[in-house]
C-alpha cells in the first residue's frame, strides 16, 4: 500500500486563495477538503478522520493562509469529514453544517467499529457543542477581500444533511461526498432520486468550473464529474427496477466501471436504489453488510493508511 498523499493544489494564486487538499488515493476514510483564504479569515472544507492527518491540514492551512479566524464547513456527518473538527477548533473557531448533520457532528468523532478496524485514531474529541451552527439555506461568508457561499443541499442526497462550498470568482465547487471520482459512490445513507435532484440542482444553480470531490482529483470543467455521478446512479435505478439480485448486480457494475476503487460498495448501493424505487424502508445495517462480506470483512484501516501523509504541491 503507497502512502496516502496530500497533494496541496493551488485553484486560484493571487486572494482570495483557493486551495484543494486532494488524498489519494482515493479509498476509504481518505477524502479530501480544502480552504479558502481571506485577509481576515479562512473557510476550511472539511477536516480528516484522525487526529494527525487533520493536525497536518491545520499546519498547512496555518501556513498558507496565517492566523485568522477559522470558520470550519463541515459538508455532511461522515467521519472521515468530521472526525477531526474537535482538533481543529481546539485553538477556537466556529462551525457550519447542514440541519440534518448538526446532531452528528457534535457528537463527536465516527469510528464504526462494525466497519473499520484501526489503531491509529489519535485523540478525537467533539467540538464544543456551541461552536457548531447550521446553515438551513445560504450564507455567505465574509474573508476580507474573499468571500465563499456556503450552501446546504435541498432534500436527501449523499446524506440527510449535505453542505457545498462555492468560491465565486474562480467558479470552485467544494461538493463533498456528492461527487466521487474514480472511487465508487457510497449511497446507503442517502437517496438515489435525491442525489440526481441535488446534481442537477448543483449545476443549475453554480455552473461551476471547477469542482473539487470529496473523494478523487480535482474536476476541470467541473460538468465532467456531475456528468460521470449520473450515469452511475441512474444506471443503478435502471438496474433495480426488476431485479433484486444484489450480487449478481454488484458483478456487472465492477465490469461497466473497472477502473474504480473499492467496488465492494457497489452491492449496498443497489440495495439502497431497490430500496428507494419500491418504497420500501433500507435497513442500513443489512446493507453494510454486505459491503463487507463483499470486501472479504472489516476494513483495516491500519494497513490503508499505513504512513503519515506525504505533502506535494502541484
Amino acid at each position: 500500500m503507497p502512502a496516502v498523499r496530500s497533494n496541496i493544489v493551488p485553484l486560484r494564486h493571487a486572494r482570495p486563495g483557493v486551495v484543494a487538499y486532494v488524498k489519494s488515493p482515493a479509498d476509504w476514510f481518505v477524502a479530501n477538503s480544502g480552504w479558502i483564504q481571506g485577509s481576515d479569515g479562512v473557510a476550511l472544507i472539511d477536516t480528516c478522520g484522525t487526529e494527525s492527518a487533520t493536525l497536518e491540514l491545520l499546519r498547512d492551512v496555518r501556513k498558507y493562509a496565517g492566523e485568522v479566524e477559522l470558520t470550519v464547513v463541515i459538508t455532511h456527518a461522515h467521519g472521515e469529514h468530521h472526525n477531526g473538527l474537535g482538533v481543529a477548533l481546539r485553538d477556537g473557531g466556529t462551525a457550519l453544517a447542514a440541519p440534518g448533520s448538526v446532531e452528528l457532528v457534535k457528537a463527536g468523532p465516527q469510528t464504526y467499529g462494525n466497519v473499520f478496524t484501526c489503531t491509529r485514531w489519535g485523540v478525537l474529541e467533539p467540538p464544543e457543542p456551541d461552536a457548531v451552527r447550521p446553515v438551513s439555506g445560504r450564507q455567505r461568508l465574509d474573508l476580507g477581500g474573499a468571500a465563499a457561499d456556503v450552501v446546504a443541499v435541498p432534500g436527501v442526497a449523499h446524506t440527510a444533511g449535505d453542505l457545498v462550498v462555492h468560491e465565486p470568482r474562480s467558479g470552485t465547487l467544494f461538493t463533498g461526498d456528492l461527487v466521487f471520482i474514480g472511487s465508487t459512490p457510497v449511497a446507503v445513507h442517502g437517496s438515489i432520486p435525491g442525489w440526481l435532484d441535488a446534481l442537477a440542482w448543483l449545476q443549475d444553480t453554480f455552473r461551476p468550473r471547477t469542482v473539487v470531490p470529496g473523494h478523487g482529483p480535482v474536476a476541470t470543467p467541473g460538468h465532467t464529474a456531475f456528468h460521470a455521478m449520473r450515469v452511475y446512479l441512474e444506471w443503478l435505478l435502471e438496474a433495480t427496477a426488476r431485479q433484486s439480485d444484489f450480487t449478481k448486480l454488484a458483478k456487472q457494475a465492477s465490469l461497466r466501471w473497472p477502473g474504480w476503487r473499492n467496488p465492494e460498495r457497489h452491492v449496498g448501493n443497489l440495495m439502497r436504489a431497490y430500496a428507494d424505487q419500491h418504497g420500501r424502508k433500507l435497513d442500513v445495517d443489512l446493507a453494510i453488510d454486505a459491503v463487507l462480506a463483499a470486501a472479504g470483512g472489516r476494513i483495516d484501516l491500519d494497513y490503508l493508511l499505513d504512513r503519515e501523509p506525504v505533502r506535494q504541491i502541484s
